[in-house]
């Protein structure tokens, strides 16, 4: 089930992702189940192949024991999120390196898709459409969380 999840997102946002300049790899990955009870099954999924490694007020974060192979390089951070109404549209939003985050950035403003998001530990660029969630962090997700861990 989990690693259905992010194969159909992966599908699901390739259309759009053709549109960002210098892509390079995934760099993590949030899940957002669509009930309590689905939350509780993808955990119960992950727990054989993964290790928990934060647990922060929006969900469990994870390190696969395997990366996962992916069309866009190999997966190894994965957040749980708690259920949360506001995601149902998306099944996960993945986040993403790229060569030059100053070519998203410039298209801020200009863009309705892409919206700048400022935190105390790291900003992002969201790339947003009905079917696609995307993030593109500064410093990457999974350089934060292996600070923490």
């Amino acid at each position: 089930m989990l690693f259905d999840i992010i194969e159909k997102n992966l599908n699901r946002i390739e259309q759009d992702l053709k549109e960002i300049e210098g892509l390079k790899n995934i760099d993590f990955i949030d899940i957002f189940p669509t009930s309590d009870k689905h939350k509780l099954q993808l955990e119960d999924e992950i727990e054989g192949i993964a290790n928990l490694e934060i647990k922060t007020e929006r969900g469990n974060i994870y390190t696969l024991t395997k990366p996962l192979d992916t069309k866009y390089g190999k997966l190894k951070w994965i957040k749980i999120r708690y259920f949360d109404e506001s995601r149902l549209d998306w099944e996960a939003a993945a986040d993403f390196v790229v060569d030059d985050r100053n070519v998203l950035l410039n298209k801020v403003g200009k863009d309705k898709r892409f919206t700048y998001i400022k935190r105390d530990e790291w900003d992002a660029v969201e790339f947003k459409t009905d079917n696609t969630l995307i993030y593109f962090l500064n410093p990457l997700a999974s350089e934060v969380y292996s600070k923490k861990k």
